[in-house]
């Protein structure tokens, strides 16, 4: 399947979920996201969803990840448009909405790449070898360029993967994990 087709596909199946669906999910992508090995985590990327758009509610996870690890730094992205680059901040209470409707943190504390030990990637899709389908501006593709391979990169779906995406890219960085409602995959 073309990334096209299966972005046009999810979108439409995520714009149909009612909020009580999304919860129910959820609660679901939670279980899935416990079984996960996080002992060797001290400072986790995340993301802020995006509502308009049924995204899942990385928050959540967040949330348990400070509860079983004291002293976790959390870090979210800041998008440079003019480089077509992002970076990652630690977390603050000071929060500005970018062009896209996406909160991002001021930049007062940056978080280097070789301080993370997991990012959580928003996505739209994916496929059976870890082959992510964004929004297609490809600022995570180009954050993992050079994001050590041996460190996590863990998508978030609300659904399970299509079987093959037909256009990857050479500078497609796959996940080395996946979690939907149902499923938990490691690349």
């Amino acid at each position: 399947m073309l990334k096209s087709a299966a972005r046009k596909l999810l979108l439409n199946q995520r714009q149909a979920l009612t909020n009580t669906d999304c919860l129910k999910m959820d609660d679901l992508l939670l279980i899935q996201f416990q079984r996960l090995d996080w002992s060797n985590v001290q400072c986790i990327g995340s993301f802020f969803p995006l509502e308009a758009h049924n995204e899942p509610n990385s928050l959540l996870l967040i949330k348990y990840l400070k509860a079983i690890l004291p002293g976790l730094v959390v870090a979210y992205p800041r998008v440079d448009e003019n480089t077509a680059t992002m970076q990652f901040y630690v977390e603050t209470d000071h929060l500005e909405l970018n062009r896209w409707g996406i909160y991002e943190p001021l930049p007062i504390e940056l978080v280097r790449q070789e301080q993370m030990d997991a990012v959580l990637v928003p996505l739209i899709g994916f496929d059976l070898v870890g082959h992510r389908i964004g929004f297609g501006k490809g600022f995570y593709d180009r954050y993992f360029e050079n994001y050590p391979l041996h460190k996590s990169r863990i998508g978030i779906s609300y659904f399970e993967p299509v079987s093959k995406i037909e256009d990857t890219h050479e500078f497609d960085v796959p996940l080395t994990h996946c979690i939907t409602p149902s499923n938990s995959y490691e690349f």
